[in-house]
């Protein structure tokens, strides 16, 4: 399938949905003006309901609230990230770019040079957390000799995501060169929620692809609780700090790029969510799953919703001995690389 017919399917699709949106708000205007406050509360439950299902903190069982949620989600990671740090041995802040954020970290500077590298985006909603707080995954890689690159961006709103997705191919441009130098056996990206979107972005791009010396190291992406079609998204509080314009949501949505350009490479593509993560973080996953695999026709992929977890705990596992993540790449290497 080429790049126009899968272009027009887009379109196609983008059509049917303003079509059903504007059907709903033509019902709303036909009942006049004595239905104005209906008009209005319809918008505020809307937008309410909108709001829960972007605020992922809401929808895990482990804690009274979201907040406690949140912290203890800080105080892991952070925790995780401090242990390794002070057991492996690592070379950080090296910058890929010019502004404060373009720094990464590399852990298991020890291992032979031909180590398989994981390369790990933390979430964040592109405005929060760090590259700092996001070095848990390596402790138990680290075990089966795989190096972990952990990459820092700049946040909204000082960047725009614009420049947070043109930064991350810069990321990606060191990784790839430094693979290259090294000779590593071959190269993965995995990234959670905000970070499944911008390796999801980096996918996407041929132009990348194409011109980018070592990219062919490329072996697969982990994309986990990822949010992958920004049209809701903009009209949440999310957006305060994003400040992403309207029009920009659907080119800035991995879920209308082009991925056919991936046919060829045979990478594994594994797309995982939470049970507790809200309907609306599941149902993109399947989507985006759905996409990749029937309109552009790419082969080893996997959709998992992974039993009882939310939106936190499926990373704040990552730094346990026994974790999916661990025996899924570990798995893929000895099937692949060995």
């Amino acid at each position: 399938m080429n790049c126009v017919v899968f272009r027009v399917k887009v379109l196609v699709r983008i059509l049917l949905e303003a079509i059903r949106r504007g059907r709903k708000t033509a019902k709303i205007v036909k009942k006049g003006v004595k239905e104005e406050p209906q008009k209005t509360m319809s918008v505020i439950l809307d937008a309410i309901d909108l709001e829960r299902e972007y605020s992922p903190s809401r929808w895990s069982t482990r804690f009274p609230t979201a907040n406690e949620v949140l912290q203890n989600h800080v105080k892991l990671v952070t925790a995780a990230s401090e242990d390794a740090t002070n057991n492996i041995p690592h070379k950080l802040e090296i910058e890929y770019g010019s502004t404060p954020g373009q720094k990464l970290d590399i852990l298991g500077t020890d291992l032979p040079n031909d180590a398989p590298i994981l390369v790990y985006i933390h979430g964040g909603y592109w405005q929060e957390l760090s590259r700092e707080v996001s070095r848990y995954p390596a402790a138990p890689l680290y075990k089966f000799r795989v190096k972990t690159i952990v990459v820092g961006y700049d946040l909204c709103p000082t960047a725009t995501l614009v420049d947070i997705v043109n930064q991350i191919r810069n990321a990606a441009r060191f990784v790839f060169e430094y693979a290259e130098k090294m000779g590593s056996k071959g190269v993965y990206f995995a990234g959670h929620s905000a970070g499944a979107h911008l390796v999801a972005k980096l996918l996407s791009s041929a132009d990348f692809f194409e011109n980018t010396p070592g990219s062919h190291r490329l072996q697969g992406a982990f994309l986990i609780s990822g949010v992958y079609d920004l049209r809701e998204l903009v009209h949440t509080s999310v957006n305060e700090a994003v400040q992403l314009p309207n029009e920009w949501a659907v080119p800035l949505s991995p879920q209308f790029d082009d991925y056919t350009h991936l046919q060829g490479r045979r990478i594994r593509l594994y797309i995982l969510a939470g049970q507790n993560d809200s309907p609306t973080f599941k149902k993109q996953s399947r989507e985006f799953y759905e996409i990749l695999h029937n309109t552009c026709l790419m082969q080893n992929m996997y959709l998992e919703i992974k039993d009882g977890m939310d939106h936190f705990d499926i990373v704040e596992c990552l730094s346990n001995e026994d974790n999916y993540l661990r025996n899924l790449l570990i798995h893929d290497v000895r099937k692949h690389l060995c």
